[in-house]
């Protein structure tokens, strides 16, 4: 069993999650599953492949694509109801990916959006997370966790509308010149917007940072702006911790926003953490029901509204 049974939505957790793009869901999975995931995720994590995942001790994407227990938790009827509920369209699973933060050393990444991950769908187009710690995190003590901010606080919308866009332009133009071009310079246009000294202030006063028991997990949509959350000295030596990716199924492929995510990885040389922008279409503006990479077991990964 993969999901507690007795786990429920309410209409106030579902008010909740439209007004702050946000929900902790207290013990929705089993601790089997979290151990099961803990095993397979241990063996899996291997050395951040490019500069930009140095934050972390260990990183991996594409995890569990063709592991039966994670397409059991899709097929279970309460989690259908949770996502369902909380979404209210059709949903498609699209990729797993799991962090480790070392204790004391390993920093993160910091304020950011998921531009990897969802840089393959249209700006406006809606996608979320759920994100499941692998150990507890005690939020007033060992810490280790994630920050967020309400949408209706600070949003990141603007971020994949204009700013995302405008940084990738620039980029490429000042290749197109022949113009001396920085990792560091990059990483700085990609990090820095939300992470100056005054946006940063703002972000650090309207952050949530909750406390997770083994089961618990966090949904957000796209739009949140979230950090790590350092792991300060303590019992645990590490915190890894479960992703999955969800995207709204009548998603639409961005292909511009897809092709620019190659830009830096030619530039320098290096091999991104994941091409699922590359493979999942090829014509801009195919919908993500139609994806040729989820046709195989559309089935499977097609969380539909009830």
């Amino acid at each position: 069993m993969s999901i507690n049974k007795n786990f429920s939505i309410r209409s106030t957790d579902i008010d909740s999650f439209k007004s702050n793009g946000f929900l902790l869901l207290k013990g929705l999975f089993t601790q089997e599953l979290i151990s099961y995931f803990s095993g397979i995720i241990n063996d899996e994590l291997q050395e951040p492949t490019d500069k930009y995942q140095t934050g972390f001790n260990r990183v991996r994407y594409d995890i569990f694509d063709k592991d039966s227990n994670i397409y059991e938790v899709l097929s279970d009827s309460t989690f259908k109801k949770v996502l369902s509920a909380l979404c209210e369209r059709d949903m498609i699973f699209t990729q797993a990916l799991a962090f480790e933060l070392k204790k004391s050393s390993s920093s993160g990444f910091p304020w950011h959006i998921g531009t990897q991950s969802f840089g393959f769908q249209r700006a406006e187009d809606f996608g979320c997370t759920i994100w499941i710690p692998l150990v507890p995190i005690d939020a007033k003590g060992q810490r280790g966790g994630m920050a967020y901010v309400p949408t209706n606080k600070v949003s990141g919308d603007f971020m994949y509308k204009c700013v995302d866009p405008s940084t990738f332009n620039l980029i490429q133009e000042k290749i197109d010149r022949n113009e001396d071009l920085y990792i560091e310079e990059f990483m700085q246009l990609r990090d820095g917007p939300l992470n100056d000294p005054a946006m940063k202030k703002m972000l650090d006063y309207y952050t949530v940072e909750d406390s997770f028991e083994l089961g618990d997990a966090l949904i957000f949509d796209k739009n949140v702006i979230h950090r790590s959350v350092k792991l300060s000295d303590g019992k645990l030596d590490s915190r890894p911790a479960l992703a999955i990716r969800f995207t709204d199924a009548e998603a639409r492929y961005d292909k511009k926003r897809a092709m620019d995510l190659e830009v830096p990885r030619k530039f320098w040389n290096y091999a991104g953490p994941t091409s699922i922008h590359l493979t999942v279409a090829s014509e801009d503006g195919t919908l993500m029901k139609d994806s040729p990479l989820f046709k195989e077991n559309l089935n499977q990964r097609l969380i539909k509204k009830q």
